[in-house]
């Protein structure tokens, strides 16, 4: 199973002195394969209502 993470919109970076520098992240995009897995999941799901329990939800994979 592939492992996802997010970014923070701040990094630290050490300079010299030892003290902190707050730099921001700018353009965080989501990767292509992230992109790819959501679409998967998402052709694979399926929902349908069920009289008796609400709905059921099904992946197939």
């Amino acid at each position: 199973m592939q492992q996802t993470s997010t970014l923070v919109s701040t990094s630290l970076k050490i300079t010299k002195n030892k003290q902190p520098k707050v730099t921001l992240v700018d353009d965080i995009e989501p990767s292509d394969s992230l992109i790819q897995n959501i679409l998967n999941y998402s052709k694979s799901l399926t929902i349908k209502k069920s009289n008796s329990v609400g709905f059921i939800e099904v992946v197939a994979s």
